[in-house]
C-alpha cells in the first residue's frame, strides 16, 4: 500500500508543472489580446480626430469662400472691381482668401471672346454686355499641419442696350 501512495504522489507532481505552463500560457494569450484591443482603441481615436480637424478645416474653408463672394460682391456694387488678397481667423483656423477679377466683354451681335455662358436655349449677349467672373481661392491653415483649400467661380453680368 505504501508504494502505491508513492507512485501516485509521482505523477501529482508531475501534473503540477503542466497547470503551471497552462496558466501562464493563458495570461500571456490575454495580454496580448488586451493590448491589440487597446491599440485598435488608441488608433481608431487618431483617424477619428484627423476627421473632426478636416472637416472644421473644411467648414473654415466654406466660411473664407462666402466671405470671398461678398468682397466680390462688394467690390462689384462699388464699381471697384480688383484682385483682393485678405486673411481671417475661423475657428482657430487662418484662412487665406484670393478674390481674382477676371472679366470678358462683348460686343453688339459679337461673342465672347474667352469665356461662354449659358444663359437658356437661344438666349445670350446679343446686345453687347460685359460679363466679370470672379475666381475665388480660400485655403485654411491649422495649428496641427491640417490645411485644405477650396475654390469657386461666380459671375456678373452687366448688359448694354
Amino acid at each position: 500500500m505504501f508504494k502505491l501512495n508513492k507512485c501516485l504522489n509521482k505523477k501529482r507532481h508531475k501534473n503540477k508543472g503542466i497547470a503551471l505552463l497552462v496558466a501562464l500560457g493563458t495570461m500571456i494569450l490575454i495580454l496580448i489580446i488586451g493590448s491589440l484591443a487597446v491599440y485598435l482603441v488608441i488608433r481608431a481615436l487618431n483617424v477619428t480626430a484627423g476627421q473632426k480637424r478636416y472637416q472644421t478645416a473644411f467648414e473654415a474653408c466654406e466660411s473664407g469662400l462666402e466671405l470671398g463672394v461678398l468682397r466680390a460682391h462688394t467690390g462689384f456694387e462699388a464699381h471697384n472691381i480688383q484682385e483682393s488678397t485678405f486673411q481671417q481667423d475661423i475657428a482657430n483656423y487662418r484662412v487665406h482668401i484670393y478674390v481674382r477679377p477676371l472679366f470678358a466683354a462683348t460686343e453688339a451681335g459679337a461673342v465672347i471672346k474667352f469665356a461662354r455662358g449659358y444663359f437658356g436655349a437661344g438666349q445670350g449677349l446679343a446686345g453687347g454686355g460685359a460679363s466679370y467672373y470672379y475666381k475665388i481661392v480660400a485655403a485654411s491653415c491649422g495649428t496641427a499641419g491640417d490645411s485644405v483649400t477650396t475654390e469657386t467661380e461666380i459671375k456678373r453680368v452687366i448688359g448694354i442696350d
